[in-house]
C-alpha cells in the first residue's frame, strides 16, 4: 500500500473515531438526561389507581353502600404467543366468550383492558395463562345491600376508567369524601415491553364512610306503607318525611317510585329523583296552622271570636271559594279543626300581606331547609309585590305557593318543639381510619313563642280527635296534625284532575318526637288528604312508635 493511501485511510478512521467520540460524548453528558426519560418511559409507567369507596350506613348500622375489591386485568395483546387459545381459556373465568375476548385483543395494542371487577381468584387464574402479558390492577365495585331500600337518598356511580363517581345523590354530593386519594403504581417493562412487575409508589387512602341519621327499619316501614298508598290509589309518587323535631335529625326519608342503584338505567330517571327534597307541591290545607299562628302573633283575633262560615264558601276579588267544612260560625280553632276555607281566608285578610309573607318565610318556606342534599328545592313563595288581589286568599289556602315534604315537616317541627325552627340533618358523622366528624345543623332559630306554640299544637290535636284527621289518630298516644287536599298547578293552570294528598302531623303530646309529612302526588282513585295521606300518617306512626321505643300512655294499647 502506498504512503499516500495509507494516510487517507488512517485520516479517515481518526475522523470516523472523532465523530463517534463527539457523539458519545454528546449523548452521555449533554443528551444524557433526555435519553433517560425516554428509557424510562418505554420501560416504565405510572397507574393512578382510586382507593377503596368509603360506606354509606344508617344510624342503626345497617350498610346502604359499600365497595368490594376487585382487580382489573389489563392485557398486552403483543407479547401473547396463542391469542386464540388465550381467548377460549380466559373466557368462562371473567364471564366473557371466546369472541369478544378476541376482539378485544384484535388490535394489537400493549395495554388492551380485558375486564373490570373481576374477583382476585379470577384475575390470578386469568394471569396464569400468561403471566408475561397479563397485569393485574387493584379496582372495585360498588354494591348496594338493602337493594332500592332509600335509594333516592343514595344515588348511584358511574364508571371513568377505573374511577368510581357518584352520578346522584349522596354517592354525588359527597363523592370527593366517598372516593379518597388514589394510589400510585409503576407498571415496570422488560426490553421487549412486557409488563414484568406493579409496584406501589404512593399509599392513597380509602375513603371516608357516611354515617346518616337513618333508621333503616323505619326506613322500610315508611316505604312499604307509601307502596300500600301507590297500589291503592294509582298516584304518580309519594313521599314521607319523619324527623325529629328536637334535634332536627331525619329519621326516614321516603320516595316512591324507587330503583335499583345497581342497575339504575333500568329505571325511568323520574325514579331516581328524592320528591320529598326536590320537588315542591301547593302545601293545600297544612298551611293553614301557620296563618293561624301568624295572626294570633299580629294580634288581630279577639279571644273567643267566631267567624260566619255558614254561606258555604266566600266570595274573594268576584271569584266564588267554596267551603267543604260543615255551614257554621266557628272560632279559629274550628277553622283549623274542620279546615274551614271561609274562615281562614277571612283570618288572613286581616293580616298585611307584608307580614303575612315575613310570617311564612320565618317557616322556611320559600327557602332551601339547608339539608345539604343535591337539587334541594325552596319551593315557590312570591314577595307581596307579585301578588293579585286574590292572593292572600289563595296562600292561606295553599295555593300559589309550594313547599317540599321536608319543608312542611320543618315547618312542623318549630309547632312540635315549642316554637325552634331546626335545620334538618340527613348525614350523622363522617369517619375514616383514626378520623371523626360530626356533623352539626349550623342553625336553630325562634320563630314562636312556646304559649303560641302550645295553643297551635292544640288546635292540631283536635283535627285528629275530632276532625278531619280522625283516620291519623293512633290508639294509646296523643296525636297533632292537619289534612291538605290541594289542587296542583299543571301547564300553568289548576284543574280538576291533578291533586296532592297531605297530612303533616306529629306526636306523641305533651312532648313530640317525632314529625310525620305524607304527601301524595296526583292520585287517581281519590285523592283527599283524610283518607289518602292520613291512613298511611297512621302507619308509619305506628312503626315510628315501636322502633323509638316510645312508651303508649298508661292502660292503652298500640292499633
Amino acid at each position: 500500500m502506498s504512503r499516500r493511501r495509507l494516510v487517507l485511510v488512517a485520516s479517515l478512521l481518526a475522523a470516523a473515531e472523532l465523530v463517534i467520540g463527539v457523539r458519545i460524548v454528546q449523548v452521555m453528558v449533554f443528551g444524557h438526561a433526555r435519553f433517560e426519560r425516554m428509557a424510562r418511559r418505554q420501560q416504565q409507567r405510572t397507574l393512578t389507581v382510586p382507593s377503596l369507596r368509603g360506606e354509606i350506613r344508617t344510624a342503626d348500622g345497617s350498610i346502604l353502600a359499600a365497595s368490594l375489591e376487585r382487580v382489573a386485568i389489563e392485557v398486552d395483546s403483543r407479547a401473547l404467543r396463542y391469542p386464540k387459545l388465550f381467548a377460549q381459556a380466559a373466557a368462562p373465568l371473567i364471564g366473557a366468550t371466546p369472541g369478544g375476548i378476541a376482539r378485544r385483543l384484535a388490535p394489537g395494542g400493549r395495554a388492551v383492558w380485558l375486564a373490570r371487577h373481576v374477583t382476585r381468584e379470577a384475575g390470578r387464574k386469568v394471569r396464569s395463562l400468561a403471566p408475561n402479558a397479563v397485569v393485574l390492577i387493584p379496582d372495585s365495585v360498588r354494591v348496594y345491600p338493602l337493594g332500592a331500600l332509600a335509594a333516592p337518598v343514595v344515588g348511584f356511580v358511574g364508571r371513568e376508567a377505573l374511577r368510581t363517581v357518584g352520578r346522584a345523590g349522596l354517592e354525588h354530593r359527597f363523592d370527593a369524601l366517598l372516593a379518597g386519594t388514589p394510589a400510585r403504581y409503576l407498571a415496570v417493562r422488560d426490553a421487549v415491553q412486557r409488563t414484568i412487575r406493579l409496584r406501589r409508589i404512593s399509599e392513597g387512602r380509602p375513603g371516608f364512610d357516611l354515617v346518616l341519621t337513618l333508621d333503616a327499619r323505619l326506613q322500610a316501614a315508611c316505604e312499604a306503607q307509601l307502596q300500600s298508598v301507590l297500589k291503592r290509589v294509582g298516584a304518580q309518587s309519594a313521599s314521607a318525611v319523619v324527623l325529629d323535631p328536637n334535634n332536627g335529625r331525619v329519621l326516614a326519608l321516603a320516595s316512591l317510585p324507587s330503583f335499583d342503584p345497581q342497575v339504575p338505567g333500568a329505571s325511568a330517571p323520574a325514579a331516581w329523583r328524592l320528591h320529598p327534597v326536590q320537588d315542591a307541591y301547593e302545601p293545600g290545607s297544612t298551611v293553614k296552622p301557620l296563618i293561624a299562628a301568624a295572626a294570633l302573633a299580629a294580634g288581630v283575633i279577639r279571644p273567643g271570636e267566631t267567624f260566619d262560615c255558614r254561606r258555604g264558601g266566600i266570595t274573594v276579588d268576584g271569584h266564588w271559594i267554596r267551603d267543604h267544612a260543615d255551614p257554621a260560625r266557628y272560632t279559629l280553632d274550628g277553622i283549623i279543626c274542620h279546615s274551614s276555607n271561609a274562615g281562614i281566608i277571612m283570618v288572613a285578610e286581616r293580616l298585611a300581606p307584608r307580614f303575612l309573607f315575613r310570617s311564612l318565610t320565618a317557616y322556611g318556606l320559600g327557602h332551601r331547609p339547608g339539608l345539604g342534599f343535591p337539587g334541594e328545592t325552596p319551593g315557590i313563595l312570591p314577595s307581596p309585590d307579585r301578588w293579585s288581589r286574590m292572593s292572600e286568599a289563595s296562600m292561606s289556602l295553599g295555593q300559589e305557593v309550594t313547599a317540599s315534604p321536608l319543608q312542611m315537616a320543618v315547618a312542623y317541627a318549630a309547632i312540635a318543639n315549642g316554637g325552634w325552627l331546626p335545620q334538618p340533618k340527613l348525614v350523622l358523622s363522617v369517619s375514616g381510619g383514626r378520623e371523626t366528624a360530626a356533623f352539626t345543623p349550623s342553625w336553630r332559630r325562634r320563630v314562636m313563642g312556646e304559649a303560641l306554640a302550645a295553643r297551635i299544637r292544640s288546635m292540631l290535636e283536635s283535627v285528629v280527635t275530632s276532625g278531619t284527621g280522625r283516620e291519623a289518630a293512633l290508639a294509646g298516644y296523643r296525636v297533632a296534625g292537619k289534612t291538605g287536599t290541594a289542587q296542583r298547578a299543571f301547564d300553568g293552570a289548576f284543574d280538576h284532575k291533578h291533586y296532592v294528598a297531605w297530612f303533616a302531623g306529629f306526636l306523641p303530646l305533651p312532648h313530640p318526637r317525632a314529625v310525620i309529612v305524607v304527601a301524595v302526588e296526583d292520585p287517581v282513585k281519590d285523592y283527599w288528604g283524610s283518607s289518602v295521606a292520613a291512613p298511611a300518617f297512621h302507619g308509619i306512626a305506628a312503626a315510628t312508635v315501636r322502633l323509638l321505643g316510645i312508651p303508649p300512655m298508661t292502660g292503652e294499647r298500640v292499633s
